[in-house]
């Protein structure tokens, strides 16, 4: 099932399709999304246990092709192909377990959690290897019948993630940076520093979070902000946010994973959402983040801002706003945090 057979330049010819993708990240082998022939080798003879985490916008098209067997797009057929094929010339484990909680937790799917986990693990795992790299290269378009998910689910389980406090926390973060989008007459950063204060007063500081504000402050180009975030329908603006609060999310699960990396393993991140794949380069290898935000606020008045508030929050000076809390009580001040910036978030809806 996993057999791959490279013929003439095809071998060659993925890497730079991969490369020019940027779908598939790691701090060590590619910061940028983009893979050397000599790193990959290096992780095959170290004999490295591999794990790729993928994001939604891979998991869902896996999910269909292995039930249906192609998909309307053709281009994003071979892309998610391609994309397989790459991890199984990689020898790594490819999992979904983040967007199971995320489709049963919003509930915006109408297959459960447990309906796209049986999808997934047939795609990577039942159809062989030989089928994904045939389609990746456009050698055919369909996965045949006899390999189709024909399965159903016979015990029902959920995969919820409600009261997750890396979940709630990334969200709380949206919450605050949606209203000071929504504020008038301030520069970004000043948007930036105030977002800033409140963050390291409040929650436990992700890298991810601090570029991707920032970017979206400066109106970066190519980085979206929440979808619907200046509409005057809050449910609108909550739905937007709480999308954007699970795709941060991947992005910190995953560092947590990289940063505790064994030396005989390796975490990848995968993803082919242009925001998420802007804010990863950002923030990867470790030391990335302070040089973007450096990047982003350049002039000196701006930069003697950023360095008032460091030395003031960060570094000696931070505080850490838990203290000694165990996670149940850490989740409930986060929840209370949350549902005053929603009605703080909501006055400003109504008022506009």
């Amino acid at each position: 099932m996993s057999f791959l057979y490279f013929e003439d330049n095809e071998l060659s010819d993925m890497y730079e399709a991969i490369n020019k993708l940027q779908i598939c990240f790691h701090p060590t082998y590619a910061p940028e999304g983009q893979f050397t022939v000599h790193g990959t080798f290096g992780m095959k003879a170290e004999d490295k246990d591999i794990t790729v985490i993928a994001d939604k916008n891979f998991v869902s098209p896996i999910c269909e092709i292995a039930r249906t067997g192609t998909l309307k797009d053709n281009y994003r057929l071979q892309k998610v192909a391609l994309f397989v094929t790459w991890t199984k010339y990689l020898n790594a484990r490819l999992t979904c377990g983040i967007g199971l909680l995320e489709n049963d937790t919003s509930g915006l799917s109408t297959a459960t959690g447990e309906e796209n986990r049986l999808q997934f693990l047939h795609g990577v795992d039942k159809i062989p290897a030989i089928i994904w790299k045939d389609i990746a290269f456009g050698y055919r378009d369909y996965v045949p019948e006899l390999f189709l998910f024909k399965g159903s689910v016979v015990e029902s389980k959920e995969y919820k993630f409600d009261d997750n406090l890396l979940l709630l926390c990334n969200e709380a973060a949206m919450v605050k940076m949606a209203q000071l989008i929504r504020t008038p007459n301030m520069q970004p950063i000043e948007k930036f520093i105030s977002f800033m204060n409140w963050y390291a007063d409040n929650l436990d500081i992700a890298e991810s979070i601090m570029v991707y504000v920032a970017m979206v402050f400066a109106n970066i180009p190519n980085v979206s902000p929440p979808k619907k975030i200046q509409s005057n329908k809050f449910e609108q603006v909550v739905k937007g946010l709480k999308n954007q609060s699970w795709d941060i999310t991947y992005i910190t699960a995953w560092s947590m994973q990289y940063y505790n990396e064994a030396n005989h393993s390796c975490c990848m991140f995968a993803t082919d959402d242009n925001t998420q794949k802007i804010i990863v380069i950002n923030v990867i290898p470790p030391g990335e983040c302070g040089r973007a935000i450096n990047a982003i606020f350049q002039t000196k008045s701006q930069r003697e801002k950023l360095k008032e508030f460091w030395e003031a929050k960060l570094g000696a000076a931070r505080v850490r706003p838990f203290g000694d809390l165990t996670i149940g009580n850490k989740v409930e001040v986060v929840k209370k945090l949350l549902c005053c910036e929603y009605n703080s978030l909501e006055r400003m809806c109504s008022q506009e």
